[in-house]
């Protein structure tokens, strides 16, 4: 068995028995957010935002209890940012994947990297960085999960494990899928930065909203899993 090989025999694995340990542990307590996300500001720094609201057949698909979807503006530059939150999840009620849904969009992932999000005074964490193609249009996606307790995830399958962990121990389940987009040209290291900086401004308003604690970067405990 090469190593490729056995990769893909181990993630498939921790897949099936993430699976079928979340339906015999069930979808705990559903934990609100701190307020609801109608109340999102639509002005970030001189950024300047307006709703893009999916239709009742993507809600429902989705499956989210609440969800921000917003195109923000600075200049002619332009940046998604979508944000799904789960007050409990369940087997066919979960965090949906842009490793999934951008392929079954029609989006082919041409760069998979990771990129460090350092937004003050939160703990530095890692996220998910790619490069997607759709036709001539090009994007850069920066995609993070939070979980009950804080906890930053950007391996989904690791993140299954925590959410075994959390309904065990805790009885709770709720996460949320922050996913910020910027389209470009011929720049991705530049499209990169832009959603990097505007993360500065969207993430301190986003712990406002989110039940969970965010570690600061004074905080001697570690939060970051490995990545994939």
């Amino acid at each position: 068995m090469n190593g490729m090989t056995g990769r893909m025999v181990v993630v498939g694995a921790l897949l099936l028995l993430s699976s079928w340990a979340v339906r015999a542990v069930g979808h705990g307590e559903p934990v609100a957010l701190r307020q609801p996300f109608t109340k999102f500001p639509r002005s970030l720094g001189d950024w300047r935002g307006e709703d893009l609201r999916f239709t009742e057949r993507i809600e429902t698909k989705l499956g989210v209890t609440d969800y921000v979807s917003k195109m923000y503006r600075r200049g002619s530059t332009d940046v998604h940012l979508y944000v799904g939150f789960y007050a409990s999840q369940q087997h066919g009620v979960m965090l949906h994947s842009p490793k999934n849904c951008l392929p079954g969009n029609g989006w082919f992932i041409a760069r998979r990297d990771t990129t460090t999000v350092d937004v003050a005074p939160y703990a530095p964490f890692t996220a998910n960085s790619y490069t997607v193609r759709n036709g001539i249009d090009q994007q850069v996606v920066i995609y993070w999960y939070q979980q009950s307790g804080g906890r930053i995830v950007t391996n989904e399958y690791l993140g299954r494990v925590h959410l075994v962990v959390d309904s065990l121990t805790k009885g709770r389940t709720d996460a949320a899928m922050i996913r910020v987009s910027v389209p470009f040209e011929d720049d991705a290291a530049a499209a990169e930065r832009t959603a990097l900086e505007f993360i500065q401004a969207a993430y301190p308003a986003l712990a406002g909203f989110l039940p969970h604690e965010i570690a600061s970067s004074t905080s001697s405990a570690s939060t970051q899993p490995p990545t994939p």
